[in-house]
């Protein structure tokens, strides 16, 4: 089965748009079993952070949803529903989207993560 982030992996993890041996091997060192979780969470944050701004923002996470549920044919209201639901457990300040830090803290919470 094919990664559904892939392109975002690979955006991420390389260098100059070419993803080389070098970049591989970063990759690895990420996902391995002795990364620290908070290098991983690093990472997940920056891969689920389609338009780089720094935040997974009510867009971000749609996309995120549409990607994990492999499947365009999912309803506005369910995509709405699932983001909302993403926001009201994890964005602390109300303002909409997840800081690292509130993505940090919630991904502690989720022991599956790791």
């Amino acid at each position: 089965q094919v990664n559904p982030f892939r392109d975002r992996i690979c955006k991420v993890f390389s260098h100059n748009n070419a993803f080389s041996f070098e970049d591989v091997l970063g990759m690895a060192s990420v996902f391995s079993e002795q990364a620290c979780p908070s290098l991983k969470i690093e990472y997940a944050f920056r891969i689920y952070d389609f338009n780089e701004n720094g935040f997974i923002d009510e867009d971000d996470l749609q996309k995120v949803v549409l990607r994990l549920l492999n499947s365009d044919d999912v309803s506005e209201d369910l995509l709405t529903d699932l983001t909302n639901h993403v926001l009201n457990e994890s964005d602390l300040d109300n303002d909409n989207m997840l800081s690292f830090s509130e993505f940090e803290h919630a991904m502690a919470k989720s022991p599956d993560f790791m």
